[in-house]
């Protein structure tokens, strides 16, 4: 009988080396596909962050652009307020002016304030010149040869298209 316990000895132990191994070989399998898996994870976030990383610096990107425009609003707003207050005190000064020589009795009769540059030649007609007899005129003399252009273009187009007189389809 020794000899038979042995052989079944044997035989489990022979088994089980075989059943270690097959063990041992499908935990390899399971952390091999384990760790296939964490690598795909692993570039799918790499991926994620690259495309994360991309939107920030584009979002940094519009952010000094929209920054570099509000300083150079900033400017056109510091230039155009200080336009606006040297204009106005060149106002004030104005009035002052006026209202001291208006004061001393020396006010001369201002009626146009340009300077020679603004003042039109002679010869040449403003706005001001023209009353509205000439417009209304020009205007009525405008729109009748409108009108008579306008009969004489329907006069030949239905004499084109029908062969008859425009007239004569409409009063005969």
């Amino acid at each position: 009988m020794p000899k038979e316990g042995e052989r079944v000895s044997q035989l489990t132990e022979s088994e089980l080396e075989a059943l270690i191994q097959e063990s041992i070989r499908q935990q390899q399998c399971e952390l091999l596909e384990s760790i296939m898996g964490q690598q795909k994870g692993l570039k799918a976030l790499e991926e994620a962050q690259q495309l994360l990383e991309d939107q920030l610096e584009d979002a940094n990107s519009e952010i000094d652009r929209l920054r570099r425009e509000l300083e150079k609003t900033a400017i056109e707003l510091e230039e155009a307020d200080y336009l606006r207050k040297e204009a106005e005190n060149a106002r004030r000064q104005l009035e002052e002016t006026l209202y001291t020589l208006e004061d001393q009795g020396r006010l001369p009769t201002l009626t146009d304030l340009r300077d020679h540059r603004m003042q039109r030649p002679s010869g040449v007609l403003g706005l001001d010149q023209v009353t509205r007899t000439p417009f209304r005129k020009g205007f009525l003399l405008g729109l009748a040869c409108g009108a008579a252009g306008l009969l004489l273009l329907l006069e030949a187009l239905t004499y084109q298209r029908t062969g008859q007189e425009l007239f004569r389809l409409l009063f005969f």
